[in-house]
């Protein structure tokens, strides 16, 4: 199975996938609606709420690229630990 990427992506960046870029879509329209000035009904409001929750919870759970906690930083770490007396 092939991945789908979105097109047009610039040189040096990574091309984002389509669900992460329906899963930002959906945060901002939840966001939207929850902070709306206009009246809305209290179930559309609690269906947004519940929304935001749960793409917050994908996003926190989705695997994200680079190290894992608790290793250094950098090389900038190691020649200032080298330094110290």
């Amino acid at each position: 199975m092939e991945l789908v990427t979105v097109k047009g992506a610039v040189d040096g960046q990574q091309p984002r996938q389509w669900w992460i870029r329906l899963r930002e879509g959906l945060q901002l329209a939840s966001q939207l609606v929850i902070a709306s000035p206009v009246r809305l009904p209290p179930k559309v409001v609690t269906a947004a709420k519940y929304v935001s929750l749960a793409l917050g919870l994908w996003e926190s759970l989705d695997a994200q690229p680079g190290p894992p906690a608790g290793t250094a930083t950098g090389p900038g770490d190691e020649a200032e630990a080298a330094d110290a007396p």
